[in-house]
């Protein structure tokens, strides 16, 4: 929750006139519960989903996540998501085939912003990866590495394009 990236999310988006919610999974800083490796994790991101979509009914809700949070978010197929926003996802939290915004071939939105030098997925085998999932886009970020230092506002800005665009649809 406390990463350079979700804290630039935070911080930005809402000024976009989005309205954000960020949380720790489950077993993080003082929330309760253990680590799941990503399958409780899942639950937590529905959880996030069920409170904006109370919150804000009339809002289409995109779900992104940095990292673990990335591949878990990729893992959560709801009727209510609009896109997913995967922010240097490595692809391997959880096999492949158990990122269900891909299975099924789901036509929403993906968009994969993968550092040019990340530790865990490069940009090149994110794309190979990805190479059947309907919709997905794979976008580098030219210098970065896995945390985006020095290049988080980058990203936010990656973000906010994406979801000015498609709400512009």
């Amino acid at each position: 929750m406390t990463s350079l990236v979700t804290s630039e999310l935070f911080r930005s988006l809402p000024s976009s006139g989005l309205a954000v919610l960020r949380f720790n999974f489950r077993g993080v800083g003082t929330s309760e519960g253990e680590h799941e490796f990503g399958v409780g994790e899942a639950l937590d991101i529905v959880a996030a989903i069920d409170a904006m979509s109370a919150a804000c009914p009339t809002l289409p809700l995109f779900v992104s996540g940095w990292s673990f949070g990335a591949d878990t978010s990729l893992s959560v197929l709801d009727p209510r998501i609009s896109a997913w926003l995967a922010c240097a996802p490595p692809l391997r939290v959880l096999p492949l085939e158990d990122l269900s915004a891909a299975a099924g071939a789901d036509p929403r939105p993906k968009l994969l912003i993968v550092p040019e030098h990340d530790q865990f997925r490069d940009p090149a085998s994110a794309i190979d990866a990805t190479a059947t999932w309907l919709n997905t886009e794979v976008v580098a970020v030219a210098g970065a590495d896995h945390f985006f230092v020095g290049r988080t506002h980058k990203v936010a800005a990656l973000i906010v394009a994406r979801i000015d665009a498609q709400l512009a649809m």
